[in-house]
């Protein structure tokens, strides 16, 4: 027979206190799913952001030298960077450095400075040609794209005579040397004598006059004056990469930042000290010699004399190695670290946050990464 007696009140309480705990436990679910979803958002969106702006860097690092002169034919007077670091420019005539740094320049480690004509934020430093000699006009090679080309109007360019020199070395002398060629794009007294000599044409800028022979890209962590500009889920005491670019008309910078929520970046440079042809010597370099730590039998004096001379940089310098310590997402309060964070390859020279160090700063209950770039220039003889 049917019942049709219906629930006690004991059933009901049962029924929803069972409803209540399934509830309970499916919201717990979802929150911790959103969180850690959110988490791996935050995480993968600075991935993909580290990436994009280690890319750029990997790309100044590897035409470091590419468009820039070894010698004068006649000696320039220019201007360089009027922000930054003491000791980066090579002004008021000096032959340009393709590289140069210094060592824990802030709170945020070191200050990295390349040189080179294609290192600029402007379409005529992504162009070059190249003029043969001719016993009547010599012309620019024109290439097939005419988006490749350099506008003979706005383009600015330096004119490198490339040859080689009787031990076997490629020199790349300028031969616009004087203010006058650089406001132009061709000067008519610029043109190869004879059958021997080719001139490479790099473009530097568009529109405005030089400032100095080659453009000047600089990298360094800092935090911005507005905290704003500071992504909110960024830890505390930690900055943004930029690029700062040297611009011609002023010496001031236009910054490019790269990737957020940046702790320290190091670099070290790799160096054929002897001669021999392989690498004997990796090291940091300042201006200060104190400040120069090395790994080998090299002296920072050594290192010193070798950074500060053009030509020595050229032919011993076989790789620069870049480690960045950057946030990989947001604070998790359910996560800490528990060992030291290295960055840099020989534990002696580098930056090392401890426990402690993490502590301190804030940044203990942060997951951080190391983004390494090892690159070989290839602009440079020694490569």
């Amino acid at each position: 027979m049917r019942n049709n007696r219906g629930f006690t009140l004991i059933e009901l309480v049962i029924a929803m206190a069972l409803f209540i705990v399934v509830i309970m436990i499916s919201a717990s679910a979802f929150e911790s799913i959103l969180k850690t979803s959110g988490r791996l958002i935050s995480s993968e969106e600075s991935n993909i952001e580290g990436v994009v702006g280690l890319e750029m860097f990997r790309h100044d690092l590897m035409q470091m030298g590419f468009g820039l002169p070894a010698s004068f034919l006649i000696t320039p007077t220019y201007s360089e960077a009027a922000a930054g670091p003491d000791g980066l420019n090579d002004s008021p005539s000096g032959v340009p450095r393709p590289v140069v740094s210094r060592e824990n320049y802030s709170a945020y480690g070191d200050y990295l400075a390349v040189k080179g004509s294609s290192v600029g934020n402007n379409a005529a430093a992504q162009k070059w040609t190249y003029m043969r000699y001719s016993s009547t006009t010599a012309k620019a090679r024109v290439w097939p794209r005419g988006d490749e080309n350099l506008d003979t109007e706005h383009d600015r360019v330096v004119i490198l005579d490339r040859s080689f020199s009787k031990d076997g070395k490629m020199a790349s002398t300028m031969v616009n040397a004087t203010e006058d060629d650089w406001k132009g794009y061709l000067p008519n007294s610029v043109s190869p004598v004879d059958k021997t000599q080719i001139y490479y044409i790099y473009g530097v800028n568009k529109n405005n006059d030089l400032r100095m022979p080659f453009n000047r890209a600089d990298y360094y962590v800092k935090r911005p004056v507005q905290a704003s500009s500071v992504p909110a889920w960024c830890a505390s005491n930690v900055g943004i990469l930029y690029k700062g670019t040297v611009n011609h008309s002023d010496g001031q910078f236009t910054e490019n930042p790269l990737v957020d929520c940046v702790a320290d970046m190091q670099v070290v440079f790799g160096w054929d000290v002897a001669g021999t042809g392989v690498i004997d010597e990796s090291s940091a370099y300042d201006s200060d010699a104190a400040k120069i730590s090395v790994s080998g039998t090299a002296t920072p004096a050594e290192i010193k004399a070798i950074m500060e001379n053009p030509d020595e940089v050229r032919s011993r310098l076989k790789y620069v190695k870049i480690y960045i310590m950057a946030q990989d997402g947001p604070k998790d309060l359910n996560f800490t670290n528990s060992s030291k964070i290295v960055v840099g390859d020989v534990e002696s020279l580098v930056s090392s946050y401890t426990v402690a160090a993490l502590t301190a700063k804030g940044w203990l209950n942060y997951r951080w990464k190391i983004y390494r770039l090892v690159v070989r220039p290839k602009n440079l003889t020694g490569n």
